[in-house]
């Protein structure tokens, strides 16, 4: 990724589409399990995972502002890992119920307006496709910029990034849905967590009787 930005973004986007036929072609040949949900966000989370991880070692090779630099880092490792605990919320979840996948929230306990709206009709939606931007455009505009190769990539990616104000108008957007993807993870794992409580709670009163 450090030596080859052009193939970098390129395998990103054959990764990301893969991603997307993937699972409408499983949904159109009813093909769904649990185990391949978990084969697609696993998945998914290394995909992020490596680019983050990239644009973190990009931004620590940068003579930047220490503190600045030391924020990012900060703010993105924490992205890494929201990621991976919502992944084994969601994932526990759905193995230890019957509801079906992980996103059909809405047949357990009302959620917030904001949290339908993201879900609302399998992200297909406003703030859905807000939010699958930022999820999948945030580490991959991060490391582009942190790699300072805007002007080194070649076609489509010169056409698309040699403007700096396009460039940074993308990836700003991309975190305005980071954000939004944030309280829907926060959320996810809130309600997991404050579950498992609830259930250690009652075990508990029963076992007093």
């Amino acid at each position: 990724m450090q030596q080859q930005a052009s193939m970098a973004l390129n395998t990103w986007v054959a990764a990301s589409l893969l991603d997307l036929f993937d699972g409408i072609a499983a949904r159109r040949l009813n093909q769904c399990s649990k185990f391949g949900v978990l084969l697609d966000v696993l998945a998914d989370n290394i995909l992020r995972t490596i680019i983050w991880v990239a644009a973190i070692m990009e931004s620590l090779k940068q003579n930047q502002d220490e503190e600045r630099v030391i924020l990012k880092v900060c703010c993105w490792t924490a992205l890494i890992c929201l990621e991976w605990i919502t992944m084994v919320c969601s994932q526990c979840n759905q193995a230890n119920s019957d509801k079906g996948h992980w996103k059909d929230f809405q047949r357990g306990r009302k959620a917030p307006f904001w949290i339908e709206a993201v879900f609302k009709n399998n992200f297909r939606s406003l703030f859905g496709s807000i939010a699958i931007f930022g999820l999948f455009v945030s580490p991959l505009g991060s490391y582009v910029w942190a790699a300072d190769r805007l002007s080194k990539t070649t076609w489509p990616w010169k056409v698309l990034l040699e403007s700096e104000f396009a460039a940074l108008f993308l990836i700003r957007s991309s975190y305005v849905g980071r954000v939004l993807c944030v309280v829907v993870e926060c959320w996810l794992c809130s309600e997991y967590i404050c579950g498992l409580i609830y259930h250690d709670t009652m075990q508990s009163k029963q076992k007093r009787r």
